[in-house]
């Protein structure tokens, strides 16, 4: 990714065709009959040209979650919001962002007009000035393999994600740095590991691992090359029983689930590699 081209930092417009639908004018400063925009439109379908709407601006037709919203192309045609969450919250693409190096304040009216509550998913250029700020400058390395970076407004997550491969890790903002994402980086370029963990427990030992150990609430300490995520889980009033599913570099392996069974201390659970072949 290349900084060239970088557009002026115009703040995106929102425009909500619902409940304020003469926010939309002409060019020349008509207003639009609601005629011309009471029907949702086609994803692709070009917009009037007398229309005053600009490149990153959005049109809202939803009521509650975003999922009628769109973005307007530089070819002043329409994108629906390609919502990365499957539940109908906003993504704002990098379609829209790359020529922007300060995303998040480009896009402020837009979020705080859905509801920050309504966003998940903002793709960021690796130089954007809320990635300098609050983890460091992108090294060169990670900018030459074209890496994501997507921030959860919500959730307050960084999320890294390497192209062409399933590798991705979170950073949660305020208590992660620029080191930490090199540190995963550099392990995720290794020769890779995976194993799960499977639980079942219920009766006293159930009691013990929520009442007494409390570790519903617990996170895993693990490598910093290492990531986690749930597999099938059940829980019911006096049992639980399911997997997690951890990844990471092969030399910090055994480190891993030292840690995992550190975490579960005297409870019992079944560690199983995953084979990469």
């Amino acid at each position: 990714m290349t900084s060239t081209n970088v557009c002026i930092e115009q703040p995106a417009r929102y425009f909500d065709l619902v409940n304020k639908p003469e926010t939309l004018k002409r060019t020349n400063g008509n207003p639009i009959p609601d005629s011309e925009f009471q029907d949702i439109p086609k994803n692709g379908s070009s917009i009037p040209a007398d229309w005053d709407v600009s490149f990153g601006d959005v049109l809202n037709w939803s009521q509650g979650r975003p999922t009628e919203a769109f973005f307007v192309l530089q070819d002043r045609t329409l994108l629906k919001n390609p919502d990365q969450s499957g539940s109908g919250y906003l993504t704002i693409p990098f379609v829209v962002t790359k020529n922007s190096r300060n995303a998040l304040l480009r896009y402020e009216y837009v979020i705080e007009s859905i509801g920050k509550n309504y966003v998940t998913t903002v793709e960021l250029h690796p130089e954007d000035v809320f990635i300098k700020k609050n983890w460091g400058e992108v090294p060169r390395g990670i900018l030459s393999r074209n890496v994501g970076f997507i921030y959860d407004p919500l959730e307050e997550f960084l999320y890294v994600n390497i192209p062409h491969t399933k590798k991705s890790k979170e950073f949660k903002l305020g208590s992660s740095t620029m080191n930490d994402i090199q540190t995963w980086f550099i392990g995720a370029m290794q020769d890779q590991a995976s194993f799960h963990v499977k639980y079942n427990f219920s009766g006293p030992v159930y009691q013990k691992y929520h009442n007494e150990y409390k570790l519903q609430t617990e996170k895993f300490s693990l490598p910093k090359t290492w990531s986690f995520e749930p597999g099938t889980t059940e829980i019911g009033h006096d049992h639980c029983n399911g997997e997690w599913i951890f990844h990471g570099d092969k030399k910090h392996l055994a480190d891993a689930k030292e840690h995992v069974q550190d975490f579960y201390k005297d409870l019992t659970v079944t560690i199983e590699d995953i084979d990469h072949n």
